[in-house]
């Protein structure tokens, strides 16, 4: 993957900026997203697994969203910063932070039903959308 940007003739530039970037922070905060549609449906399709199976195995356990949220923030945090950062926009941040907010609600939830899937779904497709802001604003500079 090719993480360098170029915004045009002669404004080339180094870096970890540009789409690749984004594009790797909205992947990698929608891992809890997969996580949370694939994995019951992988078991549910899957009937020798599905049965009698604990909830701890159909929403793996709590640690697995809080390692994703602490391997996506950071990317996030410098996508943004290299993008509506440096820009002053503000809304990417602001969705970025909902969007978080919401998965580590998800988290907080686990095993209390249906909100914990809920929360992380919705949290990161915000995310993914932060980050699609935040590289349509810097395409538009």
């Amino acid at each position: 993957m090719n993480l360098s940007h170029n915004d045009g003739p002669g404004t080339e530039s180094s870096g970890f900026n540009g789409p690749g970037l984004d594009g790797a922070a909205a992947l990698m905060s929608s891992l809890c997203l997969v996580h949370c549609l694939l994995l019951p449906l992988a078991f549910a399709l899957s009937p020798v697994l599905a049965v009698g199976l604990a909830d701890e195995l159909l929403h793996g356990p709590v640690w697995v969203h809080w390692l994703l949220i602490a391997l996506a923030a950071p990317v996030s945090i410098y996508a943004l910063w290299r993008g509506a950062g440096q820009r002053g926009i503000r809304l990417p941040w602001i969705l970025a932070a909902l969007g978080f907010t919401l998965m580590a609600a998800g988290a907080l939830a686990h095993d209390r039903g249906p909100i914990e899937p809920i929360l992380t779904v919705i949290g990161g497709v915000i995310v993914a959308y932060a980050h699609w802001r935040n590289w349509k604003a810097r395409k538009a500079a």
